[in-house]
């Protein structure tokens, strides 16, 4: 085993964070009447075109640049044929929803603003039961944003930030604030800063993908949410969940979360989370938790979960009274667990787990280890008390020290963690 130092994470004192920007509105009178279809040449009056038509109308953009922005003040169906594109010119959103069930759909939305103090979007949207789906959205500060609305859908979009942005200067790529019942399913982003949970409760993140962006999904003072089958590749954190509570993580694959602050799946201070079935793989920090679960009586379950080839598998930072590790499988991690100062992780339970390091034997065949598994870190504990020795990370006098701590118990420090029933074969997914 070898050592690996990591910085304080950047997210440490994280609580709050200002509320968006008012969503923008018009008085404007409605028209009255059955609803129409119509469609638009491109380089027609887009907004003229939305206040002519009355509710549960359908109007179909031509191929071409149709110029924004555009305020859906009604309940309205806006397509795209094949070509149709929606340009904001640079300035503020370029859509905007501020009624209920509307329908916005194959068509592409770009040339948005980036002034984060305005929240610029490509398409923000402060109302009920929209529904957004195969839209591609680029070149604004935000994708797609939602402010206060309840059971909506962003479904089969494409959302790219600016790659040559540092993560702070983008946007997010979706936002959910004070959203509610909302699905975000089988979108693409990309290059963006985050995708984000925070004040929302009920929501179901399924099916995106997220690659090259700060956060894969970031929840915060969130509860109730899903997040299932997501694929997380290259991104500097896979998941984080913050002072949230029922939470699931289920058939993620978080991939590539590296340099000094990955980490694939995080938790602070949140409450009954389910993690299982997930494959946490080649981050700098596989899984990090932080005095999670936080409440008495909450609960943290960690199953079925592959965690492989990290430099740290796991890393625990405060005390998780009624956390739960059984079935997962650590394979080939450079440092099976880390554990940061004098942090006990005694109330933690591990029991069933596969560790692909375990020497033991199973004289009774019942699939089990007959001795315990004891993960140790000598060397951290020496670079705790001499941090000069942090020089000598990943050479060979640090994997000196190691041989010597498992050919000499002696040497040996107190094991971090201790797994009384270790699984002699990893399950097969």
């Amino acid at each position: 085993m070898a050592l690996l130092l990591l910085a304080a994470p950047s997210w440490a004192g994280e609580h709050t964070a200002p509320a968006p920007a008012a969503v923008p509105t018009l008085a404007k009178v409605i028209p009255v009447g059955p609803a129409q279809q119509r469609r638009l040449a491109a380089g027609g009056d887009l907004q003229g075109s939305v206040d002519a038509l009355p509710p549960g109308s359908h109007l179909v953009l031509a191929p071409g640049i149709h110029h924004g922005s555009v305020i859906l003040d009604r309940t309205i169906e806006i397509s795209g044929e094949p070509g149709a594109v929606i340009d904001g010119g640079g300035i503020g959103s370029v859509v905007v929803i501020t009624a209920p069930d509307v329908w916005l759909h194959d068509l592409r939305v770009t040339g948005g603003g980036f002034l984060s103090d305005r929240d610029d979007s490509g398409v923000v949207i402060g109302a009920d039961r929209f529904r957004v789906q195969r839209v591609v959205v680029d070149h604004a500060y935000l994708g797609v944003d939602v402010r206060r609305a309840t059971g909506g859908t962003i479904e089969d979009c494409t959302i790219t930030g600016e790659a040559t942005r540092a993560f702070g200067l983008r946007g997010d790529g979706i936002r959910l604030w004070e959203a509610e019942a909302t699905v975000v399913t089988g979108n693409h982003l990309s290059h963006v800063r985050d995708l984000v949970v925070w004040y929302s409760d009920g929501n179901r993140i399924e099916d995106n993908e997220v690659r090259d962006s700060r956060y894969g999904t970031h929840l915060m003072h969130s509860s109730d949410n899903v997040i299932r089958g997501n694929t997380y590749l290259d991104d500097v954190v896979g998941v984080f969940v913050m002072y949230s509570g029922k939470v699931t993580i289920d058939r993620n694959q978080i991939t590539g979360a590296r340099g000094e602050a990955g980490v694939g799946l995080g938790f602070k201070e949140s409450d009954d989370v389910t993690v299982r079935n997930n494959q946490i793989v080649g981050d700098t920090t596989g899984l990090y938790l932080d005095t999670t679960p936080h409440q008495r009586g909450a609960v943290a379950l960690f199953e079925h979960n592959l965690i492989a080839a990290n430099q740290v598998g796991a890393r625990f930072h405060g005390v998780s009274t009624g956390a739960r590790f059984t079935a997962n499988d650590f394979t080939s991690n450079r440092l099976t667990a880390s554990v940061d100062g004098r942090v006990s992780t005694d109330a933690i339970a591990f029991e069933g787990n596969h560790w692909s390091e375990y020497a033991g034997y199973d004289l009774d065949s019942d699939g089990f280890g007959d001795l315990p598994y004891e993960a140790r870190e000598i060397t951290g504990r020496l670079v705790e008390r001499h941090p000069e020795l942090a020089w000598f990370a990943g050479t060979p006098a640090e994997g000196l020290i190691e041989w010597l701590a498992a050919a000499f118990p002696m040497f040996a420090p107190e094991p971090i963690l201790v797994d009384q029933r270790p699984m002699m074969v990893a399950e097969q997914p």
